[in-house]
């Protein structure tokens, strides 16, 4: 017999490998095999390694061909494999004796994936006629879900399909539902895995989907055969607001959806209620993948959504997506409209509206430096909504100034930036334009009373100079323990209240005079320049003087010094002082004092707003803990200490706003002497105070004067921002002893800077042509509260005396569970108390808003509302339930009357 021609590249049919995998894998040792093909296959023989084994594979067109290879073959590395077309019956004693299983093995495909497989029983539904391809598909894909899938047992009929698909699909899910296929559809080659299915599996795709799908099944199969498989995300965001519940059916609606249904899914009659459910589930499925992702992985489908209803003429409907892109626009549009309106006296109802939609939508997560720009902005229009009340006393003027004007310029300063969005920076210029001018006015009435200042007038226990802070508050507080001063140079009452929020969410707790319902403020020494007004501040007394002559004054100030050990004096840090050399880290030496107890009070001098203002760079700096050099690791330092921190400055300052340039002798920033005449917008004061040559100074109480070269910011002046320094007393949150006079207090802000939420009329009054987004359902119970859900209108049940909290309070069952819940640290004042708040809100209110109006810091409330849950949970029923997510709290005041049989 001539050689046959050998080839070691030619493909061998797939069966045939597959099963001699199979057989090796049930006999490692397996050789010299013979299969039933009944094929010749050219060249007759080929050299294919199969994992670590060599195979010889011959096809054999006689009996003769089979023995001599049997003869001729030695066993070694490389096994023999023979093809031919005869069975058993067909074959010599002697040739059966010599091959593997004494019998030619026939290549069945239900043996060979019992084989493969290592099953022992297959589905019956499976090894129907008309399933026989499924079995050749299996084997043929073999490798591309092997070791992938625990099969058991039995190949059932889900195994089966699960295995199919994820050999012909890729498709890897375990569970088969919408949301699977939307997230696999996400993968690169979906569409031509789909395009390159066999024709038998197409034709019993719906055998797999139904069963999982249901109605949805009909959908999914005509977006895939109209070449769609990859688009269905897009498609679904489309579908959820074209066939979202609430649209005003007209005829470009119809027209839309017809086109739809013509160019995407080949016109197949599927349900309204089926593509609502659809671009429903879409909806859901992408908001739970953006919990763990970030937006941008969603960029090609969104894009593709948008181009789609696009061409479908129905742009405006994406103002309802809060995942379109497009529909983010179209509310920062809406938002810029509103405020607009606003601005030129119409309710301010339909900004909070507008804001709240922009909120929800999810790129406002990634954009938070517009949305919080957004929010400024209505903030700052409520308050130009409130009265603008005649001029006041000095008192007066500092209390607004202290609880609400720190807020503004905070807004204000933020907002003079503008926006990326044109229309949204259109209406910012006007609004700063509107507010700056009313700050006007109010600095204008200030000036009135900066001769009592300059005076050194009393005012009140609450507003002191800033040279008497030492003896009226540091040291006080400091005889009860360590304190840390952290002296902010220049920090206005804008920056502490960006800064004070910061610090409330790095666990620090403000503290308050007892007996005082607003906050402590100090008055800056005249003029209110650093070398002046710092040196008051730590000397304890007027004058003027540089670092080091304050470091000597603070030593020896006498109340400090009487607290204070010869051995460890009040100390205090400069700039210089504080950092590591070679390093921005805070110096060794700084931090071990800071974190011991021998010195009793300890000073700090931080420039980091007075160097910002000295820049002419174009910069806005958000102020926190982490953007001010070394504050972080001071304030841990203090913490470890048990100090109590006091924040303070030595003066404002004001921001360059168009500032216009007053040519002056004097080469000053924002003061003047008294021999240059007193121009518009400038004041002239005298007395103890002014601490020039003479007593006197001219002062700009206009922030729209500098009289230097331009800058960020600049101070000397008499204007609101500038004189008022900030004073905040704060502790660590994990100590809760008493502090004699003093008590913790909720953030403290003003009225007009709270974003209420708005009712869903409210907002649907604001779209306009488009109607508001419909409530979503999502995979969660009936008891979990939804943020975004329309209000419930308060029951009668809701009523707003307290007879019912008096009988609560009375009744045996808060009696026994009172008892049940040992030592709950809940007042019966606070308690009634919150129930009034809550019941008044019509059941929910956010944390925030409740612990401002329960005057507890808000990381405090936590450990309240766990009292309050004991005492009115009955059985563990969410009489009062607390949404971590959304952070409100809810009362359900019916389920409180059922519980306690009031």
């Amino acid at each position: 017999m001539l050689n046959p021609p050998v080839s070691e590249h030619a493909e061998l049919p797939s069966a045939v490998l597959t099963q001699v995998q199979a057989i090796l894998t049930k006999d490692a040792q397996a050789d010299r095999i013979a299969l039933v093909w009944p094929e010749p296959i050219e060249p007759r023989e080929r050299r294919r390694q199969l994992s670590d084994t060599a195979l010889r594979v011959v096809y054999c067109p006689s009996e003769l061909a089979m023995r001599e290879l049997l003869v001729a073959h030695r066993p070694g590395a490389e096994r023999l494999v023979m093809l031919s077309p005869f069975d058993e019956t067909r074959l010599s004693k002697d040739v059966l004796a010599r091959l593997w299983g004494c019998e030619p093995k026939r290549i069945s495909p239900w043996r060979t994936l019992e084989q493969l497989l290592r099953v022992r029983q297959i589905d019956p539904r499976l090894t129907a006629k008309s399933y026989r391809w499924i079995a050749e598909a299996l084997v043929d894909g073999y490798e591309r879900y092997r070791g992938r899938i625990a099969f058991g047992d039995v190949l059932d009929f889900d195994k089966a399909w699960r295995a199919l698909a994820l050999a012909l699909l890729d498709f890897a899910g375990e569970a088969l539902d919408l949301d699977a296929l939307l997230d696999w559809s996400r993968a690169a080659a979906v569409d031509a895995a789909v395009c390159a299915l066999p024709a038998t599996v197409v034709a019993h795709l719906g055998d797999w989907l139904a069963p999982r799908l249901g109605a949805s099944t009909e959908l999914v199969l005509s977006l895939w055969r109209q070449g769609h498989a990859g688009d269905m995300v897009a498609i679904g965001l489309v579908c959820s607001v074209l066939y979202r519940a609430g649209l005003t059916p007209d005829q470009a609606l119809f027209q839309a959806r017809g086109r739809l249904r013509e160019r995407v899914i080949g016109g197949a009659r599927i349900a309204d209620a089926t593509l609502e459910d659809y671009g429903r589930t879409t909806v859901c499925y992408l908001e739970r993948l953006l919990v763990e992702h970030p937006y941008r992985v969603l960029n090609a489908a969104l894009a593709q959504a948008e181009q789609l209803l696009a061409s479908l003429d129905m742009q405006p409907l994406a103002a309802a997506s809060d995942l379109l892109p497009g529909g983010y626009g179209q509310r920062l549009d809406r938002l810029a409209q509103a405020l607009t309106a606003a601005l030129a006296g119409k309710p301010i109802a339909p900004a909070l509206a507008a804001l709240a939609d922009l909120r929800r939508h999810q790129l406002a997560k990634v954009r938070t430096e517009q949305l919080s720009k957004a929010e400024l902005a209505v903030r700052a229009c409520r308050w130009l909504k409130t009265a603008e009340v005649e001029r006041g006393s000095l008192l007066q003027e500092v209390q607004d100034y202290v609880a609400s004007g720190g807020y503004l310029d905070w807004a204000r300063g933020r907002l003079w930036s503008g926006d990326e969005h044109e229309a949204l920076n259109r209406v910012y210029t006007q609004l700063v334009s509107q507010v700056g001018a009313r700050r006007e006015r109010l600095n204008e009435r200030f000036s009135h009373h900066l001769p009592a200042i300059a005076r050194g007038d009393q005012v009140d226990a609450s507003v002191l100079p800033v040279e008497r802070a030492l003896d009226g508050l540091v040291a006080p507080l400091a005889k009860q323990q360590p304190v840390l001063v952290l002296v902010l140079d220049g920090m206005s009452h804008a920056v502490y209240r960006e800064l004070a929020g910061d610090l409330l969410h790095h666990g620090w707790v403000e503290l308050q005079p007892a007996e005082r319902t607003a906050p402590c403020c100090l008055l800056a020494a005249l003029p209110t320049v650093t070398q002046i007004s710092r040196f008051a501040l730590l000397a304890g007394a007027l004058g003027e003087g540089c670092g080091a002559d304050e470091k000597k004054a603070f030593a020896a100030h006498p109340a400090l010094k009487a607290l204070s050990s010869t051995k460890f004096p009040p100390l205090l840090f400069h700039k210089s002082d504080l950092q590591q050399p070679g390093s921005g880290a805070l110096a060794d030496g700084v931090r071990e004092i800071i974190a011991g107890q021998a010195h009793k009070v300890v000073g700090a001098v931080i420039n980091a707003v007075d160097d910002q203002l000295s820049s002419g760079a174009q910069v806005s700096v958000r102020w926190s803990v982490a953007s001010i050099g070394v504050l972080r690791q001071i304030l841990e330092a203090a913490r470890e200490s048990r100090r109590l921190v006091i924040l303070t400055s030595d003066h404002g300052h004001v921001l360059d706003h168009d500032m216009a340039l007053v040519k002056t002798n004097a080469e000053t920033e924002r003061f003047k002497p008294v021999t240059e005449p007193v121009g518009v917008g400038e004041v002239q004061v005298s007395g103890a105070r002014v601490v020039l040559p003479g007593n006197q100074v001219i002062l700009p109480w206009s922030e729209r004067i500098r009289y230097t070269a331009k800058k960020m910011g600049y101070h000397g002046g008499g204007s609101l921002q500038e004189v008022l320094i900030p004073f905040g007393v704060y502790r660590n949150a994990g100590e809760t002893g008493p502090i004699d006079g003093w008590q913790e207090v909720a953030r403290q802000a003003p009225d007009w800077w709270a974003l209420d939420p708005v009712s869903e009329s409210i907002a649907t009054a604001a779209v306009d042509a488009v109607p508001a987004p419909a409530a979503r359902r999502s995979k969660r119970d009936a008891q979990t509260l939804d943020l975004f859900a329309e209000r419930p209108t308060p029951s009668p049940a809701v009523e707003r005396g307290d007879d019912w909290i008096q009988a609560l309070l009375a009744s045996p069952v808060y009696a026994q569970m009172k008892a049940r819940g040992g030592r709950v640290m809940v007042s019966e004042a606070q308690l009634r108390q919150l129930l009034e708040l809550l019941s008044q809100a019509g059941g929910q209110q956010m944390a925030a808003a409740v612990a401002q109006g329960l005057g507890l810091p808000e990381i405090r409330l936590n450990g309240l509302l766990a009292g309050v849950q004991k005492l009115l949970n009955v059985d563990g029923y969410p009489v009062l339930a607390i949404d971590r997510v959304s952070k409100t709290i809810r009362l359900d005041l019916a389920s409180l009357k059922i519980q306690f049989e009031l």
